[in-house]
């Protein structure tokens, strides 16, 4: 259970990052060459309808200024910040009535003749020219604004000129800011065109030429007053995501992502019998004409949309269908690679060491248990142990120059461990490291009477090799690691010994392959979560596809590919794996055991074997000792368990003489010999309404005749207005 756990959590993990990672990549695809220094996070339009058709417009702005730098790579502040608008005689004769306030500090700013910043201080700048507005002619350029004065400068309705003004604000010289709201408004006059049936206007708050993007524009629009709603036609043209509704005076329109260079417009009609004293006259009817040129542009919209939306929907279901699919078969794959790999025999404890070498039993038993990271550690350390009690090498507590001037070859253990015992000044040190030493018989070319299998045959030729270059059978695992630094071929024979183990394994018929769906479904799974999810962002900018469709799907591979197993356990290898499990069972519940009999010192040393292939070698001590108490003894151990070739004896003998823990000392040792070798919010919503609009849209297209319901489409621009915002 804490291995299936720990795989889940651990599947989850990587899921994430690799879903982040995606969504990171395909974001900065997205925005790569098209991030602002300067940006809209919100613009709310509160837009009243006149009498006289004018537009009465206040907007609250949320701005966010980042951090910018000149050519010399020297902070350039923000200082000014405007919009400017078009005037024309035919749409937009004037702008006034013009105030700004600053809603971060709620400091309502006053008017200032237009100045240019580049050439002020920061100290003057925010004494004289900060927190003041200015109305400026840019027409002929912003380097030298001139004045601009609305009660004389207004444009003649029934002429044909056309005039830029520039309607700025002066801030505080200012690094960058996360947010600044400021409040601005301002009187539209000559918008509207009366009709003998209608009144007419097509109000654009920002064109082409705006170079800043918006998060979210909100708008609330209100006709003159009394106005019903069968007296009143719009429509919104936009080509992005947006919402449109009617109000009980009005309507209301919602803008998502405006992204720079893009316009949007609202065309909007009255009965002629709600307006008076409208400044322009036009000539006949205009409402049927109107109806009929929206309605056309309309129609084409969602026919071009139709065909794309459907596209669009197609691919997405294709996306979540396949990516569904692939997920279904890789959790059933890797939950059947994980019932493939259980042992489900009646051998409940096994009280013998299993039928194969100790490198293969490590083998299988991470098959069992689904844990392999330190499996080569286990496979290394349990076969010098079985070496030890084969008689061809033995292991000693210490540095080998402890044992300096002494014949290794014929010690006696009893001996030696009263020779340590008189060191005790080196303390802990001795159980620090270990010394390996070689009997004759293994260095000899022929040894069959050791009865070692392939994988004992290949540790002990890394040790001999090792005897080799330091010229000695007895050496420390220090003196070993040194000797192999420059052995430009050990990973070869490191291999060799692997290679041994797998095939010992094999050569049983207990393991099988198992897991290849899974892993393969995991991994398309995780590949089309990851290129779904640039796909959603990059052609959709749609963060909310890739959470909804991309992410599950990436996460969900992930944890196939992480849960599912690569070996399964045979019908034949059943056997061998209740010999496993059972001997696992039977070292940590030792001590409950009434019937254990006298202490088998042999057949404990190839439990510490098979104990340390399975990683439990510390277990298997304490439930020894809680059985045995004795062999804390040192007496009892130097006349029972002094074998020179005895584990038990110098696994447990170093604590009677440094004080340590007679945990797994020799395990302990050897194991560590191989070592060795945007807003969230915003997106979220954008994202939704992207697809629902993509769905209303793949619907057969009719046209609203101006009810305003449902959301924009991208008719014509040029309305009044053309705003485009920036700062300096």
């Amino acid at each position: 259970m804490r291995t299936t756990t720990k795989s889940a959590a651990l599947s989850l993990v990587m899921g994430v990052i690799v879903t982040v990672f995606a969504m990171g990549l395909g974001y900065l695809i997205a925005t790569d060459g098209s991030s602002a220094d300067l940006t809209y996070r919100s613009l709310d339009y509160d837009v009243q309808v006149e009498d006289n058709g004018d537009l009465r417009i206040t907007e609250t702005v949320d701005i966010k200024l980042d951090k910018r730098e000149d050519s010399d790579d020297n902070v350039k502040p923000w200082r000014q910040l405007y919009q400017t608008y078009q005037l024309k005689s035919s749409n937009l004769t004037n702008i006034s009535d013009i105030s700004v306030k600053n809603l971060s500090t709620g400091r309502e700013y006053t008017e200032i003749a237009p100045q240019n910043p580049s050439e002020i201080g920061a100290g003057e700048w925010n004494a004289r020219y900060a927190n003041h507005w200015y109305i400026a002619d840019v027409t002929y350029g912003t380097t030298d604004p001139d004045p601009y004065a609305p009660q004389v400068d207004g444009l003649d309705p029934d002429g044909s000129d056309e005039r830029t003004v520039e309607i700025g604000w002066n801030i505080p010289v200012t690094e960058k800011a996360s947010s600044m709201r400021f409040e601005i408004g301002m009187t539209w006059h000559g918008v509207s065109t009366a009709y003998n049936d209608v009144t007419k206007f097509q109000w654009e708050p920002f064109g082409e030429k705006n170079q800043t993007p918006i998060g979210v524009v909100h708008a609330t629009v209100r006709f003159p007053a009394g106005t019903p709603e069968d007296e009143s036609w719009a429509w919104l043209h936009y080509t992005g995501n947006s919402t449109t509704k009617r109000i009980d005076d009005g309507l209301e329109f919602t803008a998502y992502n405006v992204p720079v260079g893009e316009f949007l417009d609202l065309v909007v009609m009255v009965d002629s019998s709600r307006t008076v004293g409208v400044e322009r006259r036009g000539t006949g009817d205009a409402k049927q004409l109107t109806l009929d040129d929206e309605a056309r542009q309309e129609r084409e919209w969602h026919e071009r949309q139709q065909r794309r939306a459907i596209i669009q929907l197609v691919i997405w279901i294709v996306i979540a269908v396949c990516g569904a699919a692939l997920c279904v078969a890789a959790v059933i794959s890797a939950a059947r690679s994980i019932k493939a790999a259980k042992y489900t025999g009646p051998i409940e404890y096994w009280r013998e060491p299993p039928a194969m070498s100790p490198g293969a039993a490590a083998k299988l038993y991470s098959v069992l248990t689904g844990k392999g990271g330190d499996l080569k550690n286990r496979q290394m350390a349990a076969t010098v142990m079985s070496l030890v009690t084969k008689g061809a090498i033995a292991i000693y507590p210490g540095k080998a120059e402890t044992y300096r001037g002494i014949d290794m070859s014929r010690v006696d253990s009893a001996v030696l461990a009263g020779m340590l015992a008189q060191q005790a000044a080196e303390g802990k040190k001795i159980g620090k490291m270990s010394t390996v030493v070689i009997k004759p018989r293994a260095l000899a070319p022929h040894h069959e009477e050791l009865n070692l299998c392939e994988s004992e045959e290949r540790m002990l030729r890394l040790l001999t090799e090792a005897c080799t270059r330091l010229h000695s059978p007895v050496f420390d695992l220090k003196q070993m690691s040194d000797a192999f630094k420059k052995w430009t071929d050990g990973h070869k024979e490191v291999d060799k010994f692997t290679t041994a183990c797998e095939r010992e394994l094999d050569e049983l018929h207990a393991t099988r392959s198992v897991g290849v769906a899974a892993r393969t479904c995991g991994i398309f799974a995780m590949l089309l979560g990851v290129f779904s999810a640039m796909f959603f962002l990059i052609v959709n900018s749609n963060l909310a596809l890739a959470l909804c469709i991309s992410a599950p799907m990436t996460i969900i591979g992930s944890a196939a590919l992480v849960m599912s197993r690569t070996t399964g356990i045979t019908d034949e290898g059943q056997e061998y794996a209740g010999q496993v499990q059972g001997l696992v069972r039977y070292l940590e519940d030792f001590s409950e055991f009434s019937d254990r009999g006298v202490l088998d010192v042999t057949l404990w040393g190839r439990y510490l074997v098979y104990a340390t292939a399975f990683g439990i070698s510390k277990k298997a001590m304490e439930q020894l000792h809680a059985a045995y108490p004795q062999i804390a003894d040192a007496a009892w151990l130097d006349d029972h368990a002094s074998g020179s070739s005895s584990l038990l004896y110098w696994s447990t003998r170093p604590s009677t003489i440094i004080g340590a823990s007679g945990s797994g000392f020799v395990g302990g040792a050897i194991g560590g010999f191989s070592g060795g070798f945007g807003d969230l919010g915003t997106q979220l919503s954008s994202g939704f309404a992207a697809v629902s609009s993509t769905i209303t849209a793949a619907a057969p297209s009719s046209s609203s005749g101006g009810s305003f319901g449902g959301g924009g489409f991208g008719g014509s621009g040029g309305g009044s207005g053309g705003g485009s915002f920036g700062g300096r």
